[in-house]
């Protein structure tokens, strides 16, 4: 397995804070939609950019002791906020005594992927999420030496969340399931984390079951899209009851909106929101080890 010391410093935190929430952080703006999303007054006040900074940074610092690692999208924020806006988020992260994960979900041929680690690298983040899908070699062989070299943390994307993955990650190749194929050469490479929704629930124990006890786990799909908590622990858990990250954005994100607090205590919502996702987690934890 690469990168030991991201793994042991995940478990090392997880265990500190009491946690093994990890907390999204998927900023969207009203282009989107009408609900769930970065209050309007803070973007009339700020503009775009610096309004999505402000937003990110005050949520950071929020839910930040209630959990070891946070989850920026890059989708959401790669393009109106830049190097700079991102690094202020990786900078709060990591003051928040936190891992910064940047799902960027990496997807392409050797010379690209060297591009996109380099500058992720000087943002500062501790780990990002993957596809194995363009194959080994000249593709995701820079992911694996990045790892190696800057002792980082690489989420390889096995099974997603959404519906539509079984169009792909369910088909058999050579009678095993894809997601299987994928996920035994992206654990003989050496990635130590490996992305499983939750709510595909039989897949999180048969992706346990290929990894072994000490890698991790990352299962987004948390209450929006259905996840089962309890089954997701209790499948993708190791022995011990860890190694599963159980990820968490929109309930978190936009807190103030389902509490129907005014805006300008976002942050404050979220913090309180944060503590309840984590103490509900630990709580279905402990009745699943029971």
């Amino acid at each position: 397995m690469l990168s030991r010391r991201f793994v042991e410093k995940y478990y090392e935190l997880s265990r500190e804070k009491e946690s093994f929430l990890c907390v999204g952080l998927d900023p969207a703006t009203r282009a989107f939609r009408e609900k769930f999303v970065v209050p309007q007054p803070l973007i009339d006040r700020l503009g775009i950019s610096a309004g999505l900074e402000r937003f990110c940074v005050n949520f950071v610092e929020a839910v930040a002791p209630y959990t070891p690692i946070i989850k920026p999208n890059a989708q959401f924020l790669v393009y109106p906020l830049g190097f700079d806006g991102l690094k202020a988020i990786a900078d709060a992260i990591h003051e928040g005594g936190c891992l910064a994960l940047l799902d960027c979900k990496l997807s392409d041929i050797g010379t690209s992927m060297d591009a996109a680690l380099h500058w992720i690298g000087e943002l500062g983040f501790d780990a990002i999420t993957f596809s194995p899908f363009p194959g080994y070699k000249n593709g995701v062989d820079s992911v694996y030496r990045w790892s190696e070299e800057r002792q980082k943390g690489i989420f390889a994307l096995c099974r997603m969340s959404n519906p539509g993955t079984h169009d792909y990650q369910s088909r058999l190749m050579d009678g095993v399931p894809f997601y299987q194929r994928l996920t035994k050469d992206a654990a003989d490479h050496g990635s130590n984390g490996f992305v499983v929704g939750c709510t595909a629930t039989e897949e999180l124990g048969v992706v346990r079951g290929i990894i072994g006890e000490e890698r991790l786990i990352l299962a987004p799909g948390l209450c929006p899209q259905g996840g089962d908590p309890a089954t997701a622990i209790r499948l993708g858990s190791n022995s011990q009851g860890e190694g599963l990250l159980v990820s968490s954005s929109r309930t978190v994100n936009y807190a103030y909106e389902l509490m129907g607090w005014d805006w300008e205590k976002f942050a404050e919502a979220s913090a309180i929101q944060a503590k309840i996702s984590r103490d509900e987690l630990n709580e279905t934890r402990y009745r699943v080890d029971k």
